[in-house]
């Protein structure tokens, strides 16, 4: 395990308590206990973790609001006073998909070329693993904290978090006064994220049997017509739209539901459309843009008899400053490990995090692993990155809380 000569001794010792095996391993034997949603079920991927937390002697709890999804938080030291450092990641993780687009079994965790597939190899076990990893290396090593460094490993993040990080934080669990989001940041830190919005779009037409459709009007072909518009008079002004850290705003048209049966002139269209928002924007001014578009439509294409509906808590985005001591400290941290200075980013996904975002605290987000890997196939991590990530957090939480 390369360590940069810049460390101070006293931290290369700390470190030294990381093993690589024993993290690509761990990453394995997680990837097998599968957590796919649907179903959601981690107990087996809890029980692991658990398992590598007391070999370890670090003390945690269990918190299960549903049977399937059980969630961790992990203390060190258990009795720790003062500023709570905490770590979180969640290990479920979404279905594989078809399998003949896998070149390796995507629940085997295969090793080939300095790289670990797998669903969940990135998004988000790899995360888990390095997090756990992290404490435990600093619980192997004695390190005196002042504080506590908690680890929050969830269950409930790719259907939502209302049985865990959502449900968790509400109920006064889960409280830091930092944190650190495990997701696939390349292991840059990202100090703001883009929030999801569902937004549906029902467009309706008229009924008439499929051999006279002149006698109707076919809501299917209504709805192509408008999306069409939104593609080419509405996506241009998101793109103009900026951020420092994150791309453009964007509206993805996801699902499409029409029609009773094919002799039929559909009567309605039903569109699910996902609009991710940047910082500063909100779930009203986002659905008011689009029906102002689809008015323009009407007025100047066809007319359009639509609705639009958004409904669930859309939470804050995490923005923290550039400048924050937190970020700064973090940054520092990376560098120092890497030897090299590594710039700021932001996650263009959304993450757990949105649940503390109003709660007044630095927040980053960082993990192994290519964003643009999360839920496809041939799913990945390297190793390097998987040992450079635990590095990072063992050092980071051994500096921020460690004794002066």
């Amino acid at each position: 395990m390369t360590i940069v000569m810049s460390l101070k001794v006293h931290e290369i010792e700390v470190l030294n308590f990381i093993s690589p095996e024993e993290v690509v391993e761990f990453l394995q034997s997680l990837i097998q206990n599968r957590s796919d949603f649907p179903p959601g079920d981690c107990r087996l991927g809890i029980q692991a973790v658990a398992d590598k937390l007391k070999h370890a002697g670090v003390q945690f709890e269990i918190f299960t609001r549903q049977e399937l999804q059980p969630n961790l938080l992990a203390a060190y030291p258990p009795d720790g006073n003062g500023k709570r450092l905490m770590f979180h990641a969640h290990i479920d993780t979404v279905p594989a998909g078809e399998r003949e687009h896998w070149t390796y079994d995507p629940y085997a965790g295969e090793y080939f070329d300095g790289c670990i597939f797998g669903r969940g190899a990135g998004d988000d076990k790899s995360s888990v693993v390095a997090q756990v990893m992290a404490i435990t290396a600093l619980a192997r090593a004695g390190v005196q904290l002042d504080g506590c460094l908690q680890v929050a490993i969830v269950s409930d993040e790719e259907s939502g978090g209302l049985n865990g990080t959502k449900w968790l934080h509400d109920e006064g669990i889960l409280t830091p006064d930092a944190l650190i989001v495990g997701e696939q940041t390349d292991n840059q830190v990202a100090i703001a994220e883009r929030v999801a919005c569902g937004i549906d779009l029902t467009v309706f037409g008229k009924s008439a049997h499929g051999a006279m459709p002149w006698a109707g009007e076919n809501a299917v072909l209504k709805t192509a017509g408008a999306l069409q518009w939104l593609r080419s008079n509405l996506f241009p002004h998101l793109q103009d739209r900026n951020h420092p850290y994150l791309p453009p705003p964007t509206l993805n048209i996801g699902t499409i539901q029409g029609g009773i049966q094919w002799s039929i002139v559909p009567e309605r269209c039903r569109v699910e459309m996902d609009r991710r928002l940047l910082p500063g924007e909100t779930r009203e001014a986002a659905v008011q843009e689009i029906q102002a578009s689809l008015d323009e439509y009407s007025r100047q294409v066809e007319s359009l008899n639509f609705e639009l509906y958004s409904s669930g808590e859309v939470a804050n985005n995490i923005n923290t400053p550039p400048d924050d001591p937190y970020v700064t400290r973090a940054n520092q941290t990376l560098s120092d490990l890497c030897g090299q200075d590594r710039a700021l980013t932001g996650y263009a996904q959304t993450s757990d995090g949105r649940w503390f975002a109003n709660d007044d605290i630095p927040i980053i987000i960082f993990g192994p692993g290519k964003p643009e890997f999360a839920h496809a196939a041939n799913e990945y991590v390297t190793m390097t990155q998987l040992i450079e990530a635990t590095q990072f957090l063992t050092l980071f939480a051994y500096r921020w809380l460690g004794r002066k």
